[in-house]
């Protein structure tokens, strides 16, 4: 899952500010790195007179229509001051950034998770970032998520960690508290996860994609269509990746950006670990969870935080944390030769 709709960090941006995630702190910056603020007041002074005018029409038409005319996101004095779009009591920090937006619902713990929330303290808190393609449907199933779940064999694991881990940053979707106690990562070795981002971006055909990724249309069209070539991993990296390749230049140069993450023809290629790193605060604190050693360091992460070293049995790890989201196309095409590894 991927939604390519907000501002997004780009490899050549200024510095962070300390103790603020990127969603924050976008708005206030130019590119350059110097500050906003003129510019920002004159928007807000437009918004302000448009809003005035909005209003000013809305109880016009409400005089005239016997109080029918409201807007769409008014307030009656009878509703309560809250976040009307949350999916709980606690305010979501997605929709306190983003004013008017809803949460998706696959960016939300599961429903019995809600009054757990609440009694969990801001430093206790933890925000888990999903990397795409490195196991993190997996992991974020097993902490109460939502994404790629299915509810049927994948059930909420117990211990501390689903409690304390509120919400979720993946992709341009930033829901978690910029003062989380720890920001929980799913690592995976690099190669093997832009290896199965490859696969699973790519698209059975020209016609599948116009009809179930319309809105990646172009995006993907650019990469994996118009350099034919590209359907394999090896012609990818043979093709496109060397200089020797049969690929045209402007093909050469989509391949790299594509691996490097600096232009978005694949989701889960551009969404990697430099994103989300600059995502988050400066100064947030990490844990990190390791694909190829799930178990072992789920029940570290775990007992640091101060639960159960055995949380999870070491010989019930595969009937305990089961793989979600797994592509169904020939795994065969996103294999590299033994030359091509290294």
């Amino acid at each position: 899952m991927c939604t390519p709709t907000r501002p997004h960090p780009s490899p050549s941006r200024p510095p962070q500010q300390a103790g603020k995630s990127f969603a924050r702190r976008f708005a206030l910056t130019n590119p350059d790195g110097t500050n906003n603020k003129t510019r920002l007041y004159l928007f807000a002074a437009a918004v302000g007179g448009m809003f005035l005018i909005i209003h000013i029409l809305a109880t016009s038409d409400a005089s005239t229509n016997g109080g029918g005319g409201r807007l769409r996101f008014s307030r009656t004095k009878e509703e309560p001051l809250t976040n009307r779009f949350s999916y709980s009591k606690i305010n979501s920090p997605y929709e306190q950034i983003w004013i008017n937006s809803h949460l998706e619902g696959w960016a939300k713990k599961k429903r019995e998770f809600q009054a757990i929330e609440s009694k969990i303290s801001p430093e206790e808190r933890i925000c888990y970032v999903h990397v795409g393609k490195a196991g993190g449907s997996s992991v974020g199933c097993s902490l109460g998520f939502s994404l790629h779940c299915n509810n049927s064999t994948q059930k909420p694991l117990g211990g501390l960690l689903p409690q304390r881990t509120t919400r979720m940053f993946h992709a341009d979707v930033y829901d978690c508290h910029d003062d989380s106690a720890y920001f929980l990562f799913v690592l995976r070795n690099p190669v093997e996860r832009i290896k199965s981002a490859f696969l699973y971006d790519r698209p059975a055909s020209e016609e599948s994609l116009k009809k179930h990724f319309p809105e990646y249309y172009e995006r993907r069209k650019n990469f994996y269509l118009d350099c034919p070539s590209f359907g394999r991993m090896e012609n990818l990296v043979q093709d496109g990746l060397t200089e020797d390749g049969h690929a045209s230049k402007v093909c050469k140069i989509r391949a790299f950006n594509a691996m490097r993450g600096t232009l978005h023809f694949s989701c889960h290629m551009y969404f990697n670990y430099q994103f989300h790193l600059e995502g988050i605060p400066e100064d947030g604190k990490v844990l990190v969870i390791r694909n190829e050693h799930l178990v072992q360091d789920w029940n570290n992460v775990e007992h640091f935080i101060g639960g159960d070293m055995q949380v999870i049995p070491e010989t019930q790890g595969n009937a305990t944390i089961h793989v979600m989201n797994k592509s169904k196309k020939n795994p065969k095409d996103k294999e590299l030769s033994p030359n091509r590894r290294g």
